[in-house]
């Protein structure tokens, strides 16, 4: 009992000490690593004498921390998992995609270099056998993340260079593990996996079966998360149940990589996620685990940290010399990477080029963490490794992370401002001033009917407005917005945003309204549109938008099984997919109408907002065209697809009219739980599709306009290609003469308030 009851306390005061170190951290504007490893050092080094002053304390408080009753080995299996999963499951997936080539090469590559380099150096300096400085090597050569993005992020460094350290942190740690994993059963002597063409196969399968394991486990889980009734604590619950059992499944099962297990099922619910849950049930879900994910790693370096005096145990001055070596060894390993290796890259065209900059960021960012100091401690403490190496790679790989954390910790940011990565650039900076602007025009007019409704004086309120105004330093006497940002830089960065505007309203309609396929197409086509914006303009963006609208060739064999072999349901799936896609294709670009106009017609003006309105304008007359299509071509069918989609609305709609009713008290809770079972159990029947036989009518096909011929294909050829030359010189006409449209483009038929509020019902 005693010990349980020491167990909590000792966990109290972790959690407390954690408190205190956020908030000084964010107060002194330092790395919240730095102070952790700092506490922590100081912790274990005052042991003695706290042990000796006050013994009861020290046994209960105290040696649990220097002493604990765990294998290292624990270390990694019960704080490793959630973080891994945690950073996985934060990533930008599709956003990285872009960049998957220098990520792995980071990842990966860089870690094996790194352990080359380093061991070949501290050998040579410190005569120890080869295979030793190569375990150093691979302990040290994993990178922590978690201060430099916290820094890269408070300096507001521009997001690619975020991307490839988030990227980095992914798989490095799974690389430098299993290269440690393979160095010790070498050391050790291990049967098999003594050889290096053996520690190499090992390598690769645990690499590539952890993807397998994890790939498959996420998409599981991902599919099941939909089946939960909508419950966000039971979606919550099944993603914190994932970490261990796959780890511990893959570590000692299936011989794999826990570590890219775990990552590959957290990047996998990552981009799968979004469009299986709701909206407010995804953001609890990611702040759940941001809260659990962020103790955890605190508490794991915390509790590593103590160790380190004892680690540095015997330390001299031969080893201050060697730490040198190892230090410069490290830069120079990353060096040789970022400037040697990314370069080919680029000329392979595998990547975009990443500037000198970024890449000195990366270099001097690459701080060591937890994970190193637990390896060390798991090496210091195997009693099949021979004294002298586990006091080699302990002392060094102890002092390195604290070189890491006090040198590169402290001087990061700075270097960050003397490379001008915390400045934006000339639209960014732009768009920042015209946003600020009207933040003040907003803000002045407020305070004027602030003190008008509360009879203050006038003179008040504008002095309170001429120092909200200093405050913010706006120079907008000096500022001109119509001449800092041209035309084109403007429609650029629009349709950029409307595509990232439309990427956040997509998940909200699922709940079986719109098909999980549907919706993952749909954020795949928006990543296209926002790649394409920004490197072909408005020309790219319309193609990639029209991409997703054609008739692909699943369609058309469906097609052709219902008319030469009776087989109805592919086409009835194809039918029911296309059918929703432009549905929700229209009510989202009516949505994105709706905010253009509201949103980025004051920040890019009038003129330039009317461009953007007329692309929307095009895209919702493309997808009218599609149903208009579908109903002339499958009329009946498309009938009944309207029917159950109707329905479906109807339904939720008067749930929430319901649920509304209860919440003020209209109705009591018992009678709104009867009628809401009776709604949910016709929402579940009509999320059933309805089946293409029964209404196919008498032209043939399903829903075929009378007298129209059942023969002939879905778009003729040369139909498609004349549109498609069609539509690619009106948007290089438009990118020509986008200087000279004026407002007062004709809109879409029908009335705007209504489509407005069936945008708001759907």
């Amino acid at each position: 009992m005693s010990i349980i009851v020491d167990i909590l306390i000792l966990a109290g005061v972790l959690l407390a000490i954690v408190a205190v170190v956020q908030v000084a951290a964010a107060r002194l504007v330092l790395p919240e690593s730095t102070l952790l490893s700092a506490i922590g050092i100081a912790i274990g080094a005052g042991y003695v004498a706290i042990d000796a002053a006050h013994p009861d304390f020290a046994r209960h408080f105290l040696h649990p921390l220097i002493d604990p009753a765990l294998p290292p080995e624990a270390y990694l299996w019960i704080f490793l998992p959630p973080l891994l999963f945690h950073a996985a499951l934060t990533a930008d997936v599709r956003g990285m995609l872009p960049d998957a080539a220098p990520i792995l090469l980071l990842a990966v590559v860089a870690v094996v270099v790194a352990t080359g380099v380093i061991g070949v150096a501290t050998a040579a300096a410190s005569g120890m056998p080869l295979a030793v400085c190569l375990l150093l090597g691979a302990v040290v050569a994993t990178t922590d993340p978690a201060a430099v993005i916290a820094i890269f992020r408070d300096v507001g460094a521009p997001a690619r260079l975020i991307r490839l350290v988030e990227g980095e942190s992914l798989l490095n740690d799974a690389a430098a593990i299993a290269i440690v994993g393979v160095l010790v059963a070498m050391l050790t002597g291990h049967g098999a996996q003594a050889t290096l063409a053996a520690g190499l196969r090992e390598l690769a399968w645990a690499f590539a079966g952890g993807v397998l394991c994890g790939a498959l486990a996420g998409r599981l889980v991902s599919d099941l998360l939909p089946r939960l009734a909508g419950l966000a604590m039971a979606e919550s619950a099944l993603t914190l149940a994932l970490p261990y059992p796959l780890y511990l499944l893959a570590e000692q099962l299936l011989g794999v990589s826990g570590v890219v297990a775990v990552v590959c099922a957290g990047l996998m619910v990552s981009a799968l996620g979004p469009t299986r849950l709701a909206p407010p049930n995804w953001r609890h879900l990611r702040m759940l685990w941001g809260q659990f994910a962020g103790i955890a790693g605190a508490v794991v370096f915390l509790l590593a940290a103590v160790r380190v005096p004892a680690m540095l145990a015997g330390v001299t001055g031969h080893h201050g010399w060697l730490l040198l070596v190892l230090v410069l060894a490290a830069l120079a390993a990353r060096l040789a990477t970022l400037f040697g290796l990314l370069p080919l890259l680029s000329w392979l065209r595998l990547s975009a080029p990443i500037n000198g900059a970024f890449k000195l960021a990366i270099a001097w960012g690459g701080l060591r963490g937890a994970v190193t100091l637990v390896l060390a401690l798991g090496i210091a403490e195997n009693s099949a490794l021979p004294l002298e190496t586990r006091h080699f790679v302990a002392i060094l790989a102890t002092g390195f992370v604290l070189v890491s954390l006090l040198l590169n910790g402290t001087t990061l940011r700075a270097l960050i401002h003397r490379l001008g990565l915390d400045q934006l650039s000339p639209q960014e900076r732009a768009l920042q001033l015209q946003a600020i602007r009207l933040s003040t025009e907003e803000v002045e007019a407020m305070l004027a009917r602030v003190a008008d409704s509360f009879d203050l004086p006038p003179a008040i309120a504008r002095e309170a407005a001429q120092t909200y105004r200093r405050g913010i330093e706006l120079g907008s006497a000096e500022f001109d917005f119509d001449t800092a940002l041209s035309e084109r830089d403007r429609l650029t960065i629009g349709l950029v945003t409307l595509a990232t505007r439309e990427r956040e309203l997509i998940p909200e309609y699922g709940d079986g309204v719109i098909s999980v396929a549907n919706l993952d197409a749909m954020m795949r086509n928006t990543a296209q549109m926002i790649d394409a914006a920004r490197e072909q303009g408005r020309i790219g963006y319309n193609r990639a938008a029209r991409h997703i609208l054609d008739y692909h060739l699943g369609f058309k064999v469906a097609l052709f099984l219902h008319r030469r072999l009776g087989i109805d349901r592919p086409l009835a799936r194809a039918l029911a997919d296309r059918f929703e896609l432009l549905i929700c294709r229209q009510t989202v670009l009516d949505r994105l109408r709706r905010y253009n106009r509201s949103m980025l017609t004051p920040v890019f003006g009038a003129r330039m907002a009317t461009v953007l309105d007329g692309v929307l304008e095009d895209r919702s007359r493309a997808a009218a065209e599609g149903l208009a299509d579908m109903r002339s071509r499958f009329g009946a069918y498309t009938v009944a697809l309207e029917r159950r989609l109707l329905t479906l609305f109807a339904l939720r709609r008067g749930r929430l009219s319901l649920q509304t009713m209860r919440e003020e008290a209209v109705i009591s809770k018992e009678a709104f739980n009867q009628i809401a079972q009776v709604i949910q159990q016709a929402w579940h029947g009509s999320l059933v599709r309805p089946p293409l036989r029964g209404v196919t009518d008498h032209a043939g096909e399903p829903g075929a306009a009378p007298g129209q011929r059942a023969s002939g294909g879905i778009l003729g050829a040369g139909t498609r290609d004349r549109r498609h030359d069609a539509d690619t010189e009106h948007d290089q006409a438009g990118d020509a003469d986008v200087d000279r449209r004026q407002p007062g483009r004709r809109q879409a038929p029908g009335n705007a308030a209504y489509q407005d509020q069936q945008a708001d019902d759907i």
